[in-house]
């Protein structure tokens, strides 16, 4: 048996070695050997923590440097998105026989709803389609407007809803609704430049 201590401290509390029995002698050695066990995995831990910290700087070393990304050039890939916007009858009445290029959207109470590049087509209840234009933001103010592309002259004039179907379309139900991807834009807007500027 290994040679033990003339006393150990066991939980706070001191015993002379003489005054342990034999089986509390055998666990005492099991414990100094675990014990010791523990300082040595410490030891070989701390020596393989300093070789991986090593190999960390070395390979940092040997990884070719990063190459900064230019950005692409060229068009914008967000696709372009197309609303129907519900406009009150009376604004259009006084708005459409001016046949204006430029609509302040917070006129139409249609700030912050659009991106630029957008494409909004102006709906009256009860008459139709009177017109659309292009979303674009104004460089001189935090305001966005529409740019008018085509404005029908009179509400008579207005491409109504029983003419959307052929275009997969259909009236609008709130005040502003994206179109479907499906729908037939392109169709639509041709019809409205077809209509003459001018009510005979």
């Amino acid at each position: 048996m290994p040679k033990l201590p003339k006393s150990v401290v066991i939980e706070g509390r001191r015993f002379p070695t003489w005054a342990l029995g034999t089986n509390a002698r055998k666990q005492l050695i099991n414990l100094n050997q675990v014990e010791a066990h523990i300082e040595e995995l410490k030891v070989r831990l701390a020596y393989q923590s300093s070789v991986r910290q090593l190999c960390q700087a070395q390979l940092r070393e040997a990884l070719p440097q990063p190459v900064a990304r230019c950005p692409k050039q060229g068009k914008s890939t967000l696709r372009i998105r197309y609303f129907w916007h519900i406009v009150p009858k009376a604004f259009a009445e006084a708005t459409l026989p001016s046949d204006p290029s430029k609509l302040d959207l917070h006129t139409i109470n249609a700030s912050n709803l659009y991106r630029a590049g957008d494409r909004v087509l102006l709906y009256v209840k009860g008459y139709g389609a009177v017109g659309w234009g292009e979303v674009q933001d104004d460089a001189s103010t935090v305001q966005q407007y529409l740019s008018l592309r085509r404005c029908v002259p009179s509400l008579s004039a207005a491409l109504p809803a029983s003419a959307l179907k052929p275009y997969a379309l259909r009236h609008p139900t709130r005040v502003t609704q994206r179109l479907p991807v499906g729908a037939n834009v392109d169709g639509v807007l041709k019809a409205l430049a077809f209509i003459p500027l001018e009510s005979e």
